[in-house]
Parts: structure tokens; C-alpha cells; sequence
């Protein structure tokens, strides 16, 4: 059986997913809260479908964004593993996500996807077969990108410049200054107080876990949201930034080792965060994380749909 996608429920359905296939991947428990942030759920429910077996346990979803990008997940202990049609089933609706954006008026975009190791298991095989299938390709241009770890064993003190201090998301200002300095970090964004509120209301945000560095005069000019992966007792650090009037003084790094000591005081052992340039690379790995992945990403040119 296969459906929309219905609301909240279903999204901490669908990181349960995650959290329970594998200790660790890029994709991760908080990964879906904060892609959620840009849609209301009733809207979510054009670009989420699910797929259930007869006693309505969850084997498979697809996460389409309108820029293209998206994710698709087979449950490996479902006994769907090697099942080609349902891998065929979730990438044709991704293919209809496209043409039905394309219909209404929306550009054509390349579609992409990513967290795809066909060393790690026979469902990764498969959807890796069944990507090629579509016709979909490696995309090369991934290997400037991927997911650093370290364990939270001997962390090193969170230590600031003068001027700064931590803090975390406990008031109206300080959620409003947390989403101007993503906003300026990440020009141009369209990140409003509305979407970060929604985010808030997902089940895997934590605000004692959304970590921020704030001037003395009040402003939040560096940021680092946490989650937290109780299955695991593993924490993911998304995203991370600092406003540009306040970058080169080491408040990234700063920032996630905060976050880190949060997460091990809420019961993680272990922290993983992304990178997409070899600034956000250097950034982590001066904070301790190390490359583990060989994941992989596909992508396919709209003129193949």
C-alpha cells in the first residue's frame, strides 16, 4: 500500500526509519525536521509519499524539494531489500513530482540525490541498480561533499573571543536573531521566524540543543542546531554558520564543540556534520571530526525524465 504523506506523525515515522537502518549516514534524524521547515505539512504531502506492507509497518518513503533535490529509503530489515518494483515504484514518484512542478510552471531542474552506498547493503544495491535503471549517474561533482564524525569522548572546551558568549534558543529575540543570522550567513535565504516556528514543532527539536553565539551587545552571530538520535546515542550538527561581519574568528568551531557538549550531556557518544566546500571541511576537522563515508549521489538532467 502507498499514500500521501499525512502530517508530523509521519515525518518522526520516516527518521525512526533512519535511525534504525543505520548508526550512521548522511542523512539523519533532524535531517527531515529542518527540510521540513519551507512547507506547511498539508503542502508536504505533494512531495512525501509512504509505502506500507499489509500490517501497515513503513518500508519505504520519497522526500521530493522543488529545486530537485531529493531522498528516497527502503527499510533494509523490511524484507523489501532486493524488491526492484517497489525501488522502480518510489523513484516513478519522484518523476511525477517533477513533471507535475514542471506542469504548473515551475523550471525544469536536474533531479540529485545522495546517501547511496552500494558497499553498505543490499538495499543500497538495489536503489543504486534501480537509480541507474532511471537513468541516473553518479554525479562526480559530489566528491567536494559528504559527512565528518568524532566521538564526544575528551572533547576540548568550547572557548570564545572577547565579546562573544554561548547561548541557545530560549527566547522571541533570541529565535528572531537566530534566523537573521542564517538569513546573512547563507545569502540570499528565504528562512522566516514562520518557517523556523514550524521547525520547532517537529519531534526531534530540541531547543536546548539549537546552540548560538551571541555579542555582548545581544546580537546572534553564529549558530549550530543539534539533534539528537536517542536510538543511536548519536548527535547531528545542521546547520551550522556564522553571520560574514563575524567569520575568521573561530566561532564555527567554537560553536559546534558547544553544540557537542550539549549533545553529550543530553546521551550522545558520537556527532556527525556535513560539508559542502573545503572551508566547512577545514572548519570540522580542526573541531575533531574525521571523514568515514564513501556514500554516493546520482543525479539526471531533466531531459532524461
Amino acid at each position: 500500500m502507498d499514500r500521501a504523506y499525512a502530517g508530523t506523525a509521519d515525518l518522526q515515522l520516516m527518521e525512526d526509519s533512519l535511525a534504525r537502518s543505520y548508526s550512521s549516514t548522511s542523512l539523519r534524524v533532524g535531517d527531515l525536521s529542518w527540510m521540513s521547515r519551507d512547507h506547511t505539512h498539508r503542502e508536504l504531502s505533494l512531495d512525501i509519499h509512504l509505502w506500507q506492507d499489509a500490517s501497515s509497518e513503513l518500508i519505504a518513503w520519497a522526500f521530493f524539494r522543488h529545486y530537485g533535490e531529493f531522498n528516497v529509503f527502503v527499510v533494509p530489515d523490511s524484507g523489501h531489500a532486493e524488491d526492484a518494483s517497489l525501488c522502480d515504484d518510489v523513484l516513478a514518484f519522484i518523476d511525477h513530482c517533477a513533471e507535475s512542478a514542471v506542469a504548473a510552471g515551475d523550471p525544469p531542474v536536474t533531479l540529485n540525490t545522495y546517501a547511496i552506498d552500494p558497499t553498505r547493503s543490499v538495499v543500497d544495491r538495489s536503489l543504486a541498480t534501480a537509480l541507474e535503471r532511471a537513468g541516473y549517474a553518479v554525479d562526480d561533482a559530489s566528491s567536494t561533499s559528504g559527512f565528518v564524525v568524532r566521538s564526544l569522548d575528551q572533547l576540548p572546551s568550547a572557548t570564545l573571543p572577547d565579546g562573544y558568549h554561548f547561548d541557545w534558543v530560549s527566547t522571541p529575540d533570541l529565535l528572531r536573531g537566530r534566523v537573521e543570522a542564517h538569513r546573512a550567513a547563507f545569502a540570499p535565504s528565504d528562512l522566516s521566524v514562520r518557517r523556523y516556528e514550524r521547525l520547532q514543532r517537529t519531534w526531534a527539536y530540541r531547543s536546548t540543543l539549537d546552540r548560538l553565539v551571541v555579542t555582548d551587545a545581544g546580537e546572534v552571530v553564529s549558530f549550530c542546531t543539534a539533534w539528537y538520535d536517542a536510538h543511536n546515542a548519536s548527535g547531528l550538527l545542521e546547520p551550522v554558520g556564522t553571520h560574514p561581519d563575524h567569520q575568521r574568528h573561530g566561532l564555527a568551531r567554537a560553536v559546534c564543540l558547544d553544540a557537542c557538549h550539549a549533545l553529550l550531556a543530553t546521551g550522545a557518544h558520537t556527532a556527525q556534520v556535513g560539508y559542502g566546500s573545503a572551508a566547512g571541511f577545514a572548519t570540522y576537522t580542526s573541531a575533531g571530526f574525521h571523514q568515514t563515508n564513501d556514500e554516493l549521489a546520482y543525479a539526471k538532467p531533466w531531459r532524461s525524465l
